[in-house]
Protein backbone atom coordinates (compact mmCIF):
# COMPACT_ATOMS: atom_id res chain seq x y z
CA UNK A 1 0.00 0.00 0.00
CA UNK A 2 2.92 2.73 0.49
CA UNK A 3 4.52 1.78 -2.84
CA UNK A 4 1.05 2.29 -4.43
CA UNK A 5 0.72 5.65 -2.22
CA UNK A 6 4.59 6.37 -3.05
CA UNK A 7 4.28 5.95 -7.20
CA UNK A 8 1.09 8.32 -7.17
CA UNK A 9 2.75 11.27 -4.92
CA UNK A 10 5.84 10.64 -7.55
CA UNK A 11 3.80 10.40 -10.39
CA UNK A 12 1.75 13.65 -9.85
CA UNK A 13 5.05 15.52 -8.87
CA UNK A 14 6.45 14.13 -12.43
CA UNK A 15 2.96 15.53 -14.13
CA UNK A 16 3.53 18.85 -12.24
CA UNK A 17 6.84 19.23 -12.80
CA UNK A 18 6.42 18.98 -16.70
CA UNK A 19 3.41 21.25 -17.00
CA UNK A 20 5.24 23.72 -15.41
CA UNK A 21 8.61 23.54 -17.75
CA UNK A 22 6.44 22.73 -21.02
CA UNK A 23 4.28 26.32 -19.90
CA UNK A 24 7.74 28.11 -18.89
CA UNK A 25 9.09 27.49 -21.89
CA UNK A 26 6.43 27.67 -24.46
CA UNK A 27 4.93 30.94 -22.88
CA UNK A 28 5.11 34.01 -25.47
CA UNK A 29 8.30 36.35 -23.79
CA UNK A 30 6.77 39.46 -22.06
CA UNK A 31 6.07 42.30 -24.44
CA UNK A 32 8.62 45.27 -23.33
CA UNK A 33 7.35 48.16 -23.14
CA UNK A 34 8.84 50.84 -25.94
CA UNK A 35 8.90 53.83 -24.15
CA UNK A 36 7.66 56.12 -26.95
CA UNK A 37 9.43 59.96 -26.97
CA UNK A 38 6.56 62.74 -25.96
CA UNK A 39 4.79 64.65 -28.62
CA UNK A 40 5.01 68.46 -28.33
CA UNK A 41 1.20 68.26 -27.48
CA UNK A 42 1.58 65.08 -24.63
CA UNK A 43 0.24 67.02 -21.41
CA UNK A 44 -1.96 70.00 -22.82
CA UNK A 45 -4.92 71.05 -22.53
CA UNK A 46 -7.29 73.48 -25.07
CA UNK A 47 -9.34 76.03 -23.47
CA UNK A 48 -11.36 78.28 -25.19
CA UNK A 49 -12.18 81.72 -23.65
CA UNK A 50 -15.43 83.39 -23.17
CA UNK A 51 -16.13 85.76 -26.34
CA UNK A 52 -15.12 89.05 -25.99
CA UNK A 53 -16.92 92.84 -27.89
CA UNK A 54 -14.20 95.83 -27.83
CA UNK A 55 -15.87 98.84 -29.59
CA UNK A 56 -12.67 100.33 -31.89
CA UNK A 57 -12.95 103.85 -31.37
CA UNK A 58 -10.97 106.66 -33.36
CA UNK A 59 -11.69 110.46 -33.79
CA UNK A 60 -13.25 110.03 -30.05
CA UNK A 61 -15.94 107.84 -32.18
CA UNK A 62 -16.69 104.62 -32.75
CA UNK A 63 -16.27 103.27 -35.85
CA UNK A 64 -16.85 99.75 -34.97
CA UNK A 65 -16.76 96.35 -32.81
CA UNK A 66 -14.52 93.65 -33.04
CA UNK A 67 -16.21 90.48 -31.74
CA UNK A 68 -13.05 87.80 -30.46
CA UNK A 69 -12.43 84.75 -28.64
CA UNK A 70 -9.24 82.93 -28.43
CA UNK A 71 -7.90 79.14 -27.38
CA UNK A 72 -4.64 78.65 -25.57
CA UNK A 73 -2.64 75.58 -24.61
CA UNK A 74 -1.60 75.25 -21.56
CA UNK A 75 0.10 72.58 -19.52
CA UNK A 76 -2.82 70.69 -17.76
CA UNK A 77 -0.59 69.14 -14.42
CA UNK A 78 0.05 73.29 -14.27
CA UNK A 79 -3.64 74.10 -15.28
CA UNK A 80 -5.02 72.40 -12.55
CA UNK A 81 -3.56 73.49 -9.98
CA UNK A 82 -3.86 77.35 -10.44
CA UNK A 83 -5.95 79.24 -8.51
CA UNK A 84 -6.89 81.55 -11.23
CA UNK A 85 -7.39 81.02 -14.47
CA UNK A 86 -5.65 82.52 -17.24
CA UNK A 87 -8.69 83.37 -18.84
CA UNK A 88 -9.59 87.08 -17.60
CA UNK A 89 -5.58 87.80 -18.20
CA UNK A 90 -6.06 87.13 -21.66
CA UNK A 91 -9.18 89.01 -22.02
CA UNK A 92 -7.62 91.50 -20.57
CA UNK A 93 -4.41 91.79 -22.83
CA UNK A 94 -6.53 91.81 -25.58
CA UNK A 95 -8.42 94.84 -24.50
CA UNK A 96 -5.53 97.09 -23.94
CA UNK A 97 -3.36 95.35 -27.35
CA UNK A 98 -7.22 96.29 -29.28
CA UNK A 99 -7.82 99.92 -27.74
CA UNK A 100 -3.62 101.14 -27.68
CA UNK A 101 -3.51 99.82 -31.49
CA UNK A 102 -3.17 102.77 -34.28
CA UNK A 103 -2.36 100.06 -36.55
CA UNK A 104 -5.95 98.58 -37.36
CA UNK A 105 -7.47 99.87 -40.73
CA UNK A 106 -10.73 100.37 -40.72
CA UNK A 107 -11.64 100.20 -44.07
CA UNK A 108 -9.11 96.67 -44.44
CA UNK A 109 -9.26 94.97 -40.97
CA UNK A 110 -8.31 91.82 -43.14
CA UNK A 111 -4.76 93.03 -43.35
CA UNK A 112 -4.77 93.23 -38.96
CA UNK A 113 -1.85 91.25 -37.86
CA UNK A 114 -3.04 88.52 -35.89
CA UNK A 115 0.21 86.53 -35.10
CA UNK A 116 1.69 89.92 -33.83
CA UNK A 117 -1.13 89.88 -31.32
CA UNK A 118 -1.26 86.69 -30.02
CA UNK A 119 2.30 86.43 -29.70
CA UNK A 120 2.35 89.71 -27.44
CA UNK A 121 -0.87 88.85 -25.57
CA UNK A 122 0.57 85.40 -25.02
CA UNK A 123 4.15 86.99 -23.71
CA UNK A 124 2.58 89.62 -21.43
CA UNK A 125 0.38 86.48 -19.74
CA UNK A 126 3.18 84.31 -19.53
CA UNK A 127 5.07 87.78 -17.69
CA UNK A 128 2.51 88.04 -15.63
CA UNK A 129 2.50 84.89 -13.74
CA UNK A 130 6.05 84.11 -14.21
CA UNK A 131 5.96 81.26 -15.99
CA UNK A 132 5.45 79.74 -19.19
CA UNK A 133 1.76 78.85 -18.65
CA UNK A 134 0.46 79.50 -22.27
CA UNK A 135 2.06 77.37 -24.70
CA UNK A 136 -0.41 78.81 -27.85
CA UNK A 137 -2.76 81.34 -28.32
CA UNK A 138 -4.83 80.51 -31.12
CA UNK A 139 -7.69 82.58 -32.49
CA UNK A 140 -10.83 81.27 -32.92
CA UNK A 141 -12.88 84.11 -33.97
CA UNK A 142 -11.91 87.39 -34.70
CA UNK A 143 -14.53 89.69 -36.46
CA UNK A 144 -14.69 93.13 -37.42
CA UNK A 145 -18.21 94.70 -37.64
CA UNK A 146 -18.48 98.36 -38.54
CA UNK A 147 -20.82 100.63 -36.71
CA UNK A 148 -23.06 101.08 -39.54
CA UNK A 149 -23.52 97.67 -39.84
CA UNK A 150 -24.05 96.72 -36.39
CA UNK A 151 -27.11 99.24 -36.03
CA UNK A 152 -28.70 98.11 -39.67
CA UNK A 153 -29.00 94.49 -37.88
CA UNK A 154 -26.78 92.71 -39.88
CA UNK A 155 -23.37 91.05 -38.39
CA UNK A 156 -22.43 88.51 -36.78
CA UNK A 157 -25.46 86.89 -35.66
CA UNK A 158 -27.82 88.64 -37.35
CA UNK A 159 -26.73 86.68 -40.68
CA UNK A 160 -27.15 88.34 -43.96
CA UNK A 161 -30.97 87.57 -44.44
CA UNK A 162 -32.98 90.80 -44.54
CA UNK A 163 -32.85 93.64 -42.41
CA UNK A 164 -30.13 96.16 -44.11
CA UNK A 165 -27.71 93.46 -45.33
CA UNK A 166 -24.81 94.93 -42.86
CA UNK A 167 -22.07 92.06 -42.99
CA UNK A 168 -19.32 90.85 -40.48
CA UNK A 169 -15.91 90.83 -41.96
CA UNK A 170 -14.14 87.25 -41.00
CA UNK A 171 -10.33 88.17 -40.05
CA UNK A 172 -10.33 83.94 -39.01
CA UNK A 173 -6.14 83.47 -39.78
CA UNK A 174 -4.43 80.70 -38.16
CA UNK A 175 -2.19 82.09 -35.60
CA UNK A 176 1.36 80.01 -34.99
Amino acid sequence: MIKLIGIGVWAAVVALGSSYVMASVFAPAPAQEVKKDPTYFDGLDYKSTDSVTIPMISDETIKGYILARFVYTIDGTIGNTLKVPPDPFILDEVFRRMYSTDSFDFEHPEKFDLTALTTSIRDSVNQRFGMELLHELLVEQFDYISKKDARSGGGAGGGTGGGGGGEAVHLNKPAH
